[in-house]
């Protein structure tokens, strides 16, 4: 009876068991991601998950072949390619890692903001094609990144069967010779 007296002792009291610990901090992180049921709320969520860096946010804005047929095609600007040929081969693994590597070459807190100007859209039921100019603010922690990025780009956008709006195709081109998102992409491949 002693021994088990002695046992039960060191147990209740070397394992602190009878003792309330600190309850741990819940995952607070929020972000504005919207089904996107109109190509408006797609366009906020692609300018959201930026600004926000939110790789699943980012990812959701492009066809998933889960739920379209429709493949992914980026039509990079012309210059780009000639110094980033990877460019001319894009998919979406490679959309998933420059955006990774964006996260990662920008400096943790301060966010990337994309401007949309200038919008030309054409909608046609379950599909639309919707024109910009653009503007890509951020602050990179990396020399090889600029601050500013600008051209022209048109998005080929399409309903798929969960009917959310992604986008499918999307073409880049240089405007007054500045770097363009393609180079962003390029550079951080």
């Amino acid at each position: 009876m002693k021994r088990l007296f002695i046992i039960l002792t060191l147990f209740l009291f070397s394992c602190d068991l009878l003792t309330t610990r600190e309850p741990e901090s819940p995952d607070t992180r929020r972000t504005s991601y919207l089904p996107a049921t109109t190509p408006d709320i797609l366009l906020l969520n692609l300018k959201n998950s930026l600004k926000e860096k939110v790789l699943e946010n980012y990812m959701a804005c492009f066809v998933d072949n889960s739920y379209t047929p429709l493949p992914f095609i980026f039509l990079p600007s012309s210059e780009s390619v000639a110094s980033f040929p990877t460019l001319a081969t894009w998919d979406l693994t490679a959309e998933q890692q420059y955006f990774n590597n964006l996260i990662i070459g920008t400096k943790k807190d301060i966010p990337i903001i994309l401007d949309l100007q200038n919008e030309s859209k054409t909608t046609m039921g379950d599909s639309a094609i919707y024109q910009y100019d653009y503007i890509i603010s951020l602050t990179p922690s990396n020399e090889n990144i600029k601050n500013s990025y600008r051209g022209n780009l048109i998005f080929y956008i399409y309903l798929d069967s969960r009917n959310q709006w992604v986008i499918s195709k999307w073409e880049d081109f240089n405007l007054n010779n500045n770097p363009t998102w393609s180079a962003l992409k390029g550079s951080l491949y």
